[in-house]
This record gives structure tokens, C-alpha cells and sequence, in this order.
């Protein structure tokens, strides 16, 4: 009878911790998994990702948007990079004009700042002391629906974004990985990279880039995560304060729906450039990072290809075929790739690496 009682306050008790969570500032609370607390907000569908350290007196604020290059398509691929560059450039509230530019507010008070652009989702991100955590969600949530695009700006990040392009068509193994990909996908567009065609970024317009930021960038297709010393209650006022003025998209976020013919025979590729290096790189299509098996490809990468321990590593470089190697799975929404790269030594034949990776 007593351990019924027992049961049963603990029930009560847990029901009442999700309960309380649930109805937090507006907020939906969704589910906790490794120390990560999900909540949505019901008035836009902003996913927010919360995970208290107190450990040090600093906090990340990051803002990941569901779009990447995946979404692109001939004739604007690398939209998604040149936008992640021209959202720095100021937003209603802070810009220059206003004394207010986006990286001299963060700077002064002690902020890191990045951004980056993938496949699948486009993140900016601030490690800045947690006194300043408000700072940070302003300027995201300004910047989200309101950010200037102009062409006055575009031009010169074009100039930034091109340079960046050629440094990759300069470097062999960068050569070779865009060409890996390309070779790959023939339908689907991991075929292309995230910087895009030279093309593209040359003469894609601000009213694209604009549309593209009107299609894509809304709460209901962004995730707010929140790392470090803050509280949760106070964290989420100051959420819903800044990114709750926003509304979710007018129109249902397109969904990308190419999928990528099934291969019928291995392909190949060469590239022949002038110098001595040499790299073998040896593709096979993995799984979907949503899927378990990523789980298991990503111990296998450490087994074969993780160091100097490894066993290819083993086999090829401590035998002087090699000066180093690597293998990695890369799991993207779709079904990405599990890669084996192999940096040969000079007179390494080709064939010999590729029989004892396969």
C-alpha cells in the first residue's frame, strides 16, 4: 500500500514538472534529452534548445535556419552563402547609420561572432559573457525579418565570396571533394557545393537573394539553441520579448523533393593538375543522418581511417605509401556520403591505395 502512495506521488510530482515547464512564457514545452530542454513557441513556431551550464559567467546564443544549399537550384546555388555573408551588413535596428553596426555592438561587449553555411541549414552563433545574452537575441531577431539586402552591399561580398571560390579551385584536395560530390549526385543538389558556381555568384540579384531570405527566413523554420550560464525562465522572456514580435511564414516553407536516381555502376573521375600531389578519394552513399546506421558509420570511420591507430592508417601511411589520411561519413538530411581521402606520397600509384581501401 505504501509503495502505491509512493507511485503515485511520483506521478503527481512529474506531472506537475512538465506541466510547469509547458506553460513557461508562452512556450510549449516539447521534451528533455542529454541535459537539452525543447520548448516551442505557440505564436510562431520557433523551436527553441536550452541546456544550463554555470560553470563560466559566458553563453552561446545560436540561430540555425532550416536552409542550406540543398534548397538552391541552377542559376542561384551559393545564394544561401552570399546571404549568410550580406546578413551582417545591419538590419533596422542596428546598422551603421544608427551607430549601431552588428559587429561593433557584439565586439564591444566582448562577443565572438561566426556564421557558417552547409548542405542542409545556415547558423549564426555569439560566445559572448551571459551579462550580454540579451544583446545577442536582439540582433538575431532584428536581423531575421529585417535585414538590409541591397545591392550596394551585395557587390563587394560578391568580390569576398568569389576570392573565396577560387582559393577552393586552387587547392587540390578542394578540387577534388567538389568534384566528388558533383560526380555523385546528378539529380539531387548535394551535387553542388555551398559556395556554388562561379556564375552564380556572379550575376545572381539582390531581388533574388531577397526572396530567397522572404521564403526561408521565419521563426517556424529556425532553431534558437542557448548554451551556458543563464536561467531558463529568464532566457525564454527574453526570447518571446524579441523573436515573438515575428509571425510565422504567410506561405508553407517549400520542401525540397528531388531525390537522387538509384546508381547503376561505380563512377569514376581523374583530374589532372600540374605539382606532385596526389589524393585518392574513394565515395560510397551512406544513409541519412536521421537514420540509426550513422550512428554505427561513425565508429566505423574512427575504427579504419580516426588516426594513427587506425587500421588504413596502419596499412597505408606507416607503410610509406601515404602522408595521411582520413575517412568521415557525412550525414545530411538526405543520404549523404561516407568518404575516404588518402594523401599519397610521391610515386604512390594511384591503384594500389584504391585495392587496399576497398
Amino acid at each position: 500500500m505504501n509503495h502505491f502512495k509512493i507511485t503515485i506521488l511520483l506521478i503527481i510530482i512529474m506531472i506537475g514538472i512538465v506541466m510547469g515547464k509547458s506553460q513557461v512564457n508562452g512556450f510549449k514545452y516539447v521534451q528533455s534529452s542529454g541535459g537539452i530542454d525543447e520548448y516551442k513557441m505557440g505564436s510562431n513556431g520557433l523551436t527553441v534548445l536550452l541546456m544550463e551550464d554555470h560553470s563560466a559567467p559566458v553563453a552561446t546564443f545560436m540561430v540555425t535556419y532550416h536552409v542550406g544549399s540543398r534548397n538552391e537550384a541552377v542559376g542561384y546555388t551559393g545564394s544561401t552563402h552570399l546571404l549568410e555573408h550580406l546578413m551582417f551588413k545591419g538590419s533596422s535596428k542596428f546598422n551603421k547609420k544608427r551607430g549601431t553596426a552588428i559587429w561593433t555592438v557584439l565586439q564591444n561587449v566582448g562577443a565572438q561572432i561566426n556564421a557558417t553555411t552547409w548542405m542542409d541549414r545556415t547558423n549564426y552563433f555569439e560566445l559572448l559573457p551571459s551579462e550580454h545574452l540579451e544583446t545577442a537575441i536582439a540582433i538575431e531577431a532584428d536581423r531575421m525579418r529585417h535585414a538590409f539586402l541591397n545591392d550596394e552591399d551585395r557587390q563587394p561580398e560578391m568580390t569576398v565570396v568569389r576570392n573565396e571560390f577560387e582559393r577552393g579551385e586552387n587547392d587540390p584536395f578542394d578540387a577534388l571533394d567538389k568534384n566528388i560530390w558533383a560526380t555523385a549526385y546528378q539529380a539531387h543538389p548535394y551535387h553542388h557545393s555551398t559556395i556554388g558556381w562561379r556564375s552564380d555568384i556572379e550575376n545572381v540579384s539582390t531581388e533574388r537573394l531577397q526572396e530567397f531570405y522572404d521564403t526561408y527566413y521565419w521563426p517556424n523554420n529556425a532553431t534558437v539553441t542557448i548554451i551556458g550560464d543563464f536561467e531558463t525562465d529568464e532566457a525564454l522572456k527574453l526570447v518571446k520579448k524579441y523573436f515573438g514580435r515575428h509571425k510565422s511564414s504567410p506561405k508553407e516553407i517549400p520542401e525540397m523533393y528531388t531525390t537522387e536516381p538509384k546508381q547503376e555502376g561505380p563512377r569514376r573521375l581523374s583530374i589532372k593538375r600540374a605539382g606532385e600531389t596526389g589524393i585518392v578519394g574513394i565515395a560510397h552513399k551512406s544513409p541519412s543522418g536521421l537514420k540509426e546506421d550513422t550512428y554505427s558509420l561513425q565508429v566505423l570511420s574512427k575504427i579504419l581511417g580516426g588516426g594513427k591507430s587506425s587500421r588504413l592508417y596502419k596499412k597505408i601511411v606507416d607503410k610509406g605509401l601515404a602522408t595521411g589520411m582520413f575517412m568521415w561519413d557525412f550525414p545530411f538530411k538526405d543520404n549523404g556520403l561516407f568518404i575516404t581521402y588518402v594523401f599519397m606520397t610521391p610515386g604512390t600509384d594511384h591503384a594500389e591505395v584504391e585495392k587496399i581501401v576497398l
